[in-house]
């Protein structure tokens, strides 16, 4: 994991492709399994 002391460009970069990662992965979850969160909802 990466932790960053100072907010930069960098960081905010790092985090925004980190949470369309996410986004990405809810969607494929979702579209595999028909649940949003798989094994709870």
């Amino acid at each position: 994991m990466f932790l960053f002391i100072v907010m930069n460009s960098g960081a905010e970069r790092f985090n925004g492709l980190m949470a369309m990662l996410g986004v990405v992965a809810g969607i494929g979850a979702y579209a595999t399994t028909g649940q949003f969160i798989p094994g709870i909802f």
